[in-house]
């Protein structure tokens, strides 16, 4: 039993969680920083998910990892334009516009980037409802 809590506390596993959760930190830094200027943006998660998507895409096709990063660099500026936009020159709300923009990338991201994984997302299986199949037009 203990040699069990000894593994799962060990270095290798520590600086693997480490270096794998730390995309999330800084993006969580990066939105500490920015609501403690006065700006809720939760766009964040969308954003960090389409400039991926967009990133590994354009490092694919063009086999350069520079100019993926360059696009995924791209990609968060013009979220991070949109929510200044929105927020501040048509003085939408900032919750309503980080939340539209999050399930946007989110989507945009699944939906555009399934061509370079091959592997589509989750889908809703079809389900006959006995009174509904006998109507033609739904």
């Amino acid at each position: 039993m203990w040699e069990t809590i000894l593994n799962i506390f060990s270095v290798t596993v520590i600086s693997s969680v480490l270096a794998r959760a730390a995309p999330i930190i800084f993006a969580s830094i990066g939105e500490t920083i920015s609501e403690r200027a006065g700006v809720i943006n939760l766009s964040v998660e969308g954003t960090m998910m389409l400039g991926a998507m967009v990133g590994f895409a354009v490092a694919k096709t063009s086999n350069s990892l520079i100019l993926g990063f360059l696009a995924a660099m791209v990609v968060g500026m013009a979220m991070a334009a949109i929510v200044a936009f929105s927020s501040i020159t048509l003085r939408r709300d900032q919750v309503a516009v980080g939340f539209v923009l999050t399930m946007v990338g989110i989507s945009l991201s699944s939906f555009l980037g399934t061509p370079f994984v091959r592997t589509p997302g989750l889908a809703v299986r079809p389900m006959p409802i006995p009174v509904l199949k006998d109507i033609p037009i739904v």
